[in-house]
């Protein structure tokens, strides 16, 4: 019987809370570790994460140490049978990856070993990939380069969004867990290929700065995959704005690339090559609005930086 397995839970974001659920539903979750509450909006009022929300509601067991590091001994990680980790927020020493008595598994969001890291959802959709799915692996000390015991895959398309895709892995995750944890028994770990590894690293505002030396197409991959996370923004008159929403166009006039040129309440910008349609804006402390909106108070400079 799965319930007399003894687990811990370690996650953090609205990515995890599907995994969190099917773990409670078919073993014994005696605590789930998550990051401290943190400030957030506009208030930087205490938050507790998604995880934390949902495993009260479950009436689990919540522990929220700064970080693991030197809690090989606590109470909390005693007696445990699995670890189940999914975007925790900390990379595990040895000495606490050692503590179960059957394994420490990982929920990685990517087709290992394509995108280890911190960003696999955003890499797949900028990167252009055609799927995207879930590795079970098991928890070595280096970054998520442990065996893998079981994927998931489902296709991505050129409309795929991150918010999309988010909703999908969250789900996908769930039940790749659920489906390891019925055979892990049979389930046999297979080394991931070195010679095809990628990563992708922790993502910053910076990374959202739109550069129009791009191909269209290139730009298009970068808003879908960007948006709402980390964001991505161009200056306009010396003041950030963000771009939600683009798509490929053919226009009537030549562009070079970053300058712009507007017809009819649309905004156009050329790029290295061909050119995108700004669809909807974000300016600074205001809502997304569509482009003929936000071209009714604001003037558009003649080049986008």
């Amino acid at each position: 019987m799965l319930k007399s397995l003894r687990c811990v839970f370690m996650g953090t974001p609205e990515l995890a809370v599907p995994a969190l659920q099917t773990l409670a539903e078919l073993c014994t979750v005696t605590c789930v570790v998550t990051q401290p509450d943190r400030p957030a909006g506009r208030g930087k009022q205490l938050r507790a994460s998604p995880v934390k929300e949902q495993a009260l509601a479950l009436g689990l067991p919540v522990w929220q140490p700064e970080t693991l590091r030197g809690q090989k001994d606590a109470a909390e990680l005693q007696n445990i049978d699995f670890f189940v980790v999914m975007a925790y927020g900390e990379i595990l020493r040895q000495s606490i990856l050692d503590l179960p008595t059957i394994n420490c598994i990982n929920i990685h969001c990517s087709l290992l070993p394509r995108w280890r890291g911190a960003s696999p959802l955003q890499a797949a959709l900028r990167a252009g990939d055609t799927e995207t799915g879930v590795s079970i692996m098991k928890m070595l000390r280096a970054l998520d380069a442990g065996p893998v015991y079981l994927q998931k895959s489902f296709p991505l398309t050129l409309e795929s969004t991150l918010p999309e895709v988010h909703d999908k892995l969250a789900q996908c995750a769930a039940e790749t867990l659920g489906e390891y944890l019925n055979n892990y028994q049979s389930c046999e770990a297979q080394d991931q290929e070195e010679s095809l590894v990628t990563y992708c690293g922790k993502l910053s505002s910076d990374d959202g700065h739109l550069n129009f030396n791009s191909t269209a197409e290139d730009l298009c991959r970068w808003v879908r995959a960007y948006t709402p996370v980390p964001g991505c923004w161009v200056m306009m008159n010396d003041k950030r704005v963000k771009i939600t929403a683009v798509s490929v166009v053919n226009v009537d006039t030549t562009l070079a690339a970053a300058a712009t040129y507007v017809q009819d309440k649309r905004i156009f910008v050329g790029c290295a090559e061909g050119a995108i349609e700004i669809l909807s804006l974000q300016p600074q402390g205001k809502r997304v609005m569509r482009a003929a909106e936000f071209l009714n108070g604001q003037q558009i400079p003649a080049e986008l930086s």
